[in-house]
């Protein structure tokens, strides 16, 4: 049996560890008017933050098309594949889900399973890696899916961005809300909870939003993963990943730069960090 892994664009996943772990990555797509544009394939992180600062236009996003799953997933049989995880983003925030299941259907020759992480960027992106090794470990698909679950169970994610602006333009909030946060001058506080966008807090300064993030951190110890992502501030990011490495230099650590999906509705100084505490007696096997 050989078993290979899926994933979306938003898992935020550093591109030496798609390459080295094998891993399958499908674009979701940013549209800036009647463009298209397939993330990280046709547009990279840091040509889109540029863009978006001096585009007019709002841009936007979808979902893959079905088809993009199919043909991603006929190609990974016709190299051998006869077991598929695909994992994605949660399915409250997008039908990417959705479309690789719909992907999935009328597929020969290999058994696909599609997991719904309930997360999304590198809490996404952590559990898509451990199942990626579990693969290279000769786990089955049940065994990598169970995995993954676990991972995903113990994921604790929390990010700040530096204007409500973009998550306004998005229709995520309404121009009185981002008006109140604009004139208060507040930088959010929010975590992924249940598969859903939630406030956790609010502080008056970027720096303030870190420290308050970092302590969420260091209060869910003891950490097997933590991890970090950025849109245009990496010296915020390396602080962090100081940060982070102090709290529990056990714990491995990930870092990696938003993507452009995630930055049309984050904005530039989105920063996010999170971790994976440690596994618990619910906790199958890790691979070595």
């Amino acid at each position: 049996m050989v078993l290979r892994i899926v994933t979306d664009s938003t898992s935020d996943l550093p591109s030496e560890a798609v390459q080295a772990l094998g891993i399958t990555v499908v674009p979701l797509s940013i549209l800036f008017r009647e463009e298209e544009l397939l993330d990280g394939v046709d547009i990279q992180s840091e040509q889109f933050f540029r863009r978006l600062e001096r585009e007019a236009a709002i841009p936007t996003t979808t979902q893959p098309a079905p088809a993009l799953f199919q043909r991603a997933y006929t190609r990974l049989i016709a190299e051998g594949a006869t077991e598929i995880l695909s994992i994605h983003l949660s399915a409250l925030l997008s039908g990417t889900l959705e479309a690789a299941r719909q992907g999935a259907q009328g597929v020969e020759r290999a058994r696909i399973e599609v997991l719904d992480s309930r997360t999304l960027s590198l809490g996404l992106g952590v559990g898509v890696m451990e199942a990626a090794k579990a693969a290279r470990a000769g786990a089955t698909l049940a065994e990598a899916r169970a995995l993954a679950a676990d991972i995903y169970r113990r994921t604790h994610l929390f990010f700040t961005l530096e204007t409500l602006e973009y998550l306004r333009r998005g229709g995520r909030m309404s121009r009185g809300q981002e008006l109140l946060g604009t004139l208060l001058k507040v930088k959010p506080l929010l975590a992924i909870h249940d598969g859903e966008v939630v406030a956790i807090g609010r502080v008056r300064t970027k720096q303030r939003a870190i420290e308050d993030l970092l302590a969420r951190c260091a209060e869910l110890r003891p950490l097997q993963h933590s991890f970090v992502c950025h849109g245009t501030t990496p010296d915020e990011a390396n602080y962090v990943r100081e940060r982070l490495a102090a709290i529990d230099p056990n714990a491995t650590i990930t870092v990696g730069r938003v993507t452009p999906v995630i930055g049309v509705h984050a904005g530039p100084g989105v920063l996010g960090m999170g971790v994976v505490t440690a596994p618990d007696d619910h906790s199958p096997p890790l691979a070595t």
